[in-house]
């Protein structure tokens, strides 16, 4: 359980699904939206849901947002509404504004007035969707935070035969091999003269460019 606090401004499909994970995951969630309607849709599953306009000053006080561990602002459509509940919400005083934004010119500006991270949705899906695409070895790439991120990699034919030692895996001190996996049976120090199978997975971890450049070198 988390003992986090976080609000979500904006409750369309976005900030719908954000709200439900985080209060799934066991934070503690204020759901934010000028609309009646989607509030009282997201009630159930967050602790608190209120019907408030985030542009304006004196309600964010009110609110007292200064106060959670973050604050996602995923106001749709309106971009005007998005930008200026973004700058309140920082000049608030608030510790991390995560933004979703709509498009590269959306997410400059949010960048400019000050948000903390800028979200593109659809962007980053693809993004996602199109690694897997080109490369079918890498399950997933998670984001750790502090640009480190982990990954498994499937072992296909190109590598089938070869040691863990001669993927380089661990050349750098900063990547770390967590785990490998082998049908049912999983290691979490594995031996690195061991002989490598189709299908075996390696869990690694490490800064993103550096494990970028490894997934490349193994393509």
């Amino acid at each position: 359980m988390s003992d986090k606090q976080y609000a979500v401004i904006g409750l369309g499909r976005f900030g719908l699904s954000v709200c439900k994970e985080l209060q799934s995951s066991g934070a503690q969630v204020l759901a934010i939206d000028i609309d009646e309607a989607r509030v009282k849709e997201v009630a159930p599953f967050v602790s608190q849901a209120i019907v408030a306009n985030c542009t304006n000053e004196e309600t964010v006080k009110e609110l007292k947002l200064d106060d959670y561990d973050m604050v996602m602002v995923s106001i749709g459509a309106d971009v005007n509404s998005s930008i200026l509940t973004t700058l309140v919400v920082k000049e608030s005083g608030v510790k991390s504004v995560w933004v979703k934004a709509n498009d590269k010119f959306h997410g400059k500006i949010l960048s400019k007035i000050g948000a903390d991270r800028v979200i593109m949705p659809e962007r980053d899906m693809g993004i996602r969707i199109a690694r897997k695409m080109l490369d079918k070895r890498v399950l997933e790439f998670i984001d750790l935070g502090s640009d480190l991120a982990m990954t498994e990699i499937v072992i296909g034919h190109k590598l089938l035969g070869k040691r863990l030692c001669d993927l380089n895996l661990c050349k750098e001190r900063d990547v770390q091999v967590l785990g490998f996996k082998r049908g049912p049976n999983l290691a979490n120090a594995p031996s690195l003269d061991i002989s490598l199978e189709t299908g075996d997975v390696i869990i690694i971890a490490g800064p993103k460019t550096l494990l970028a450049h490894k997934l490349k070198n193994l393509s």
